[in-house]
């Protein structure tokens, strides 16, 4: 994604991830009691969200099953990310978020009689694009159609609010792949012994706690999180903030609830794009298989003799008289053969590894014909 481009006498240094970061391909962690944000380009590894259920059980003499008693539900999100230094300054900056993000993993202190008291532990807000985050807001109202609830569909809002249980930090100073920088004092124009920025800094959070700011669960008229009066304690959009489409039928939207006319259209272009891709694949593949047929031929019929090698080779092709191995070798380059010489401009890769399996399959070419 990164380039270098040189116009003139000057170098101009560009890195495709700053624009998708610019786009919002990015996720964020605040640290509550500051109001310090840390922004990080979306290069994530792993995510999970995870929703456990606690039951307590108590046994009853005579009866099979024990009585179960619902106690509560509780999330968690594990996810990890890299940083990639695409130059000496971008290190230093990444370098500086590491170091910020071990930070906020410390609680806040206040001065009591000139001791140093515990004030607030280290609340974050995370915010991974429309993944993680806050939902505290009502569903659109008015019966909207499909197609307006799936165009509505965006990363607004703040991040969850929570805490993290641990963070790790790999700073792959023993991959030959990646190693770091050594520091360049500008100053001095010169490295400076002793001091090196890692090139890729990995990051696993192993738990991030979410501590929901409105109820979570169903009242007795069937609906989520409407458990509140508040608007602000809305939780119906729990947990992405995608709103389902209640008129539409069918069995791919929650609930039995179908596509909307986007969503449809976003599942087309992406088979379209996908079958495009395979066709690609496939003619790329197609070219390198005539470029080598080709080659044979140059090798095997190019010399002086090349013409009676090739009448022997059909002969003995057409007896079966070479081994498997030898005969595939034989079948490409009698294939390649109408890629050299005149006319050649106007046989395709197709007609040529079409004449090669010809070859291959009985020793005698039969013409282009459909099969």
């Amino acid at each position: 994604m990164a380039g270098v481009y040189k116009f003139s006498d000057y170098f101009l240094y560009s890195d495709g991830s700053n624009n998708l970061f610019m786009n919002g391909f990015k996720f964020s962690i605040t640290h509550v009691p500051s109001r310090e944000m840390i922004e990080f380009k979306a290069f994530i590894t792993a995510f999970n969200d995870t929703y456990a259920q606690d039951w307590n059980s108590e046994q009853v003499f005579g009866r099979a099953d024990p009585l179960y008693n619902f106690k509560q539900t509780t999330r968690r999100i594990s996810f990890g990310f890299k940083m990639p230094a695409a130059s000496e300054n971008e290190a230093y900056a990444n370098l500086a978020k590491a170091q910020k993000l071990a930070q906020f993993m410390y609680p806040n202190y206040t001065d009591v009689n000139g001791a140093k008291v515990l004030s607030q532990g280290p609340l974050l807000r995370l915010k991974i694009m429309n993944l993680a985050q806050s939902t505290t807001r009502g569903a659109a109202t008015g019966n909207p159609d499909a197609q307006t609830l799936y165009d509505s569909y965006n990363n607004g809002g703040e991040g969850i609010l929570g805490w993290f249980s641990d963070v790790t930090f790999n700073y792959n100073l023993e991959n030959s792949d990646h190693g770091a920088f050594q520091f360049l004092d500008n100053e001095e124009k010169s490295k400076r012994d002793g001091t090196i920025l890692p090139k890729l800094i990995e990051v696993s959070v192993g738990g991030f706690n979410p501590i929901h700011e409105g109820p979570l669960g169903w009242d007795a008229n069937g609906n989520f999180g409407k458990l509140s009066t508040e608007d602000q304690k809305d939780t119906s959009l729990f947990p992405y903030g995608a709103q389902s489409d209640p008129d539409a039928l069918g069995s791919f939207g929650a609930g039995g609830m179908g596509p909307s006319e986007g969503m449809a259209a976003a599942r087309q272009k992406y088979e379209d794009d996908q079958v495009a891709a395979s066709e690609r694949e496939k003619a790329r593949l197609e070219r390198e298989k005539a470029e080598a047929a080709i080659a044979n031929a140059e090798a095997r019929y190019g010399g002086m003799f090349g013409n009676a090698r090739k009448r022997r080779d059909k002969r003995k092709m057409e007896k079966g008289k070479y081994s498997e191995s030898k005969a595939a070798y034989v079948a490409s380059a009698l294939g390649g053969d109408m890629g050299r010489g005149p006319g050649s401009n106007t046989k395709t890769s197709e007609d040529i590894n079409r004449a090669v399996a010809d070859y291959a399959d009985d020793g005698v070419f039969d013409g282009f014909v459909e099969y």
